[in-house]
């Protein structure tokens, strides 16, 4: 039992790889079409507002909008999440987090 519970979390984890890699590859699909700014614009930006260490970036696509959603970890340890809009690289959200 113990043997298919590691070899079905194994092909789990390799599923979540597959899907990283793919969703990595669409990124700089779009953006080298310029349907997306590049990440580190985005980043540039978002430190001239909080600086911090980032911590995760995702994109996601909402309503035919792509969206950057950033966690960063600011000097004070609070962390906060940031939702940046891809194409413009407006500011939709940032809060900090619980």
């Amino acid at each position: 039992m113990r043997t298919k519970v590691s070899v079905l979390l194994c092909s789990l984890l390799m599923i979540q790889q597959v899907t990283a890699d793919s969703d990595h590859y669409e990124a700089r699909r779009l953006m080298e079409a310029g349907t997306i700014l590049p990440l580190e614009t985005v980043l540039e930006s978002v430190r001239q507002q909080r600086s911090g260490r980032i911590l995760e970036v995702e994109l996601e696509e909402r309503h035919d909008r792509y969206i950057y959603e950033i966690e960063m970890l600011d000097q004070a340890g609070r962390v906060w999440e940031m939702r940046i809009d891809a194409v413009t690289g407006r500011v939709l959200k940032s809060e900090q987090e619980d």
